[in-house]
């Protein structure tokens, strides 16, 4: 007989990982290349990324709390807590810090700087920063990556 809460609870672990790890490769991969080699301008090729990673950041608001609480469950109830779970918890808290200060921090000052740039081309300070919201994706797509293989 299966052990259902167990099974429930790494659903929605596994879950929340392949929609975070999977939402950052579709965005890098797929819809920020199409759209800046579709729109008709980069402002709004931007926007419409922009407008995307708003809408990804409340899924990883969402995953967040369900990884964390799933990791404790699992860790507490099961005796998760081998070497190996380690690297895939410490990748988890990495991942939320890492995401939590992209979305409070860096997603917000991008957006100012957009606005009120007022379609003109971004300066160095911009570039700067979309550079580091890079690397935080990034970041977060090798710690993914490394959570669902340890999981």
């Amino acid at each position: 007989m299966p052990n259902w809460t167990f099974l429930i609870l790494h659903f929605f672990h596994t879950m929340a990982l392949a929609l975070w790890v999977g939402g950052s490769v579709a965005i890098a991969a797929l819809l920020a290349p199409a759209a800046f080699a579709e729109a008709p301008d980069r402002s709004t090729a931007g926007r419409i990324v922009g407008a995307a990673l708003l809408r990804f950041d409340l899924l990883i608001a969402a995953a967040i709390p369900v990884l964390l609480v799933t990791s404790v469950l699992m860790a507490q109830w099961y005796g998760r807590w081998s070497p190996w779970y380690a690297i895939q918890y410490t990748c988890i808290a990495l991942m939320s810090v890492s995401a939590l200060l992209s979305m409070t921090v860096i997603a917000p000052r991008l957006r100012r700087m957009r606005e009120s740039a007022g379609g003109r081309p971004p300066g160095e300070d911009f570039r700067r920063w979309h550079r580091l919201a890079g690397v935080a994706m990034q970041f977060n797509l090798a710690c993914g990556m490394m959570a669902i293989l340890f999981s």
